[in-house]
């Protein structure tokens, strides 16, 4: 009976390890379609809320991750009535899922040692993020689970253009557009 047990943990054990390994999706980086967004990128653009202005300075650097993905930099200085400025800055890399066109975050590392995304449903109530590309449009999409159930978006287009990218951000809450920011960003590489 002990020998089975013993058999049953080593069978358990190599077939957890043949899952690490045959993670289905990943392409080397020399292969990517994404590489056409590679650079840095910078802007500015104006938000109209509840009838205050606030200005966007908006920076975002795509770029390699290792041999496995691409990595999304951006950072946003807000500047609001009265001086008031806000910083947000934010890397997350992102890998091929088994899905076309669909890209993983990776954001902790799982019990395997693995690069996953975080869990929204999770004690620290972190977004879950991913990536899709559709022809010359790269979208971030963060899923936020709020208090009580309801839910956040943050999403983020950016399309290549002739001198650099467009950007489209816009932040729902629970289905209801709370902010949209357009901005076209130039190369500065």
């Amino acid at each position: 009976m002990r020998a089975n047990t013993r058999r049953q943990s080593l069978l358990l054990a190599a077939v957890c390890m043949l899952l690490v390994h045959c993670k289905g999706g990943e392409q080397p980086a020399a292969d990517n379609v994404w590489s056409a967004f590679y650079g840095t990128f910078q802007g500015s653009a104006e938000e109209i809320v509840t009838g205050e202005i606030s200005e966007r300075e908006l920076t975002v650097v795509i770029k390699p991750w290792e041999d496995k993905g691409f990595t999304v930099e951006w950072q946003t200085v807000i500047h609001r009535a009265g001086g008031e400025k806000k910083m947000t800055d934010l890397s997350i890399d992102f890998y091929p899922s088994a899905r076309p066109g669909i890209y993983a975050s990776a954001m902790r590392t799982d019990v395997f040692g693995q690069a996953v995304p975080y869990d929204p449903v999770g004690e620290n109530a972190d977004p879950y993020v991913w990536a899709g590309l559709d022809g010359n449009t790269l979208t971030v999409s963060a899923l936020y689970i709020v208090e009580g159930g309801g839910y956040e978006m943050h999403v983020y287009k950016r399309s290549l253009s002739d001198d650099g990218l467009s950007l489209e951000f816009e932040r729902m809450s629970d289905g209801e557009k709370v902010t949209k920011v357009a901005a076209q960003l130039k190369s500065v590489e």
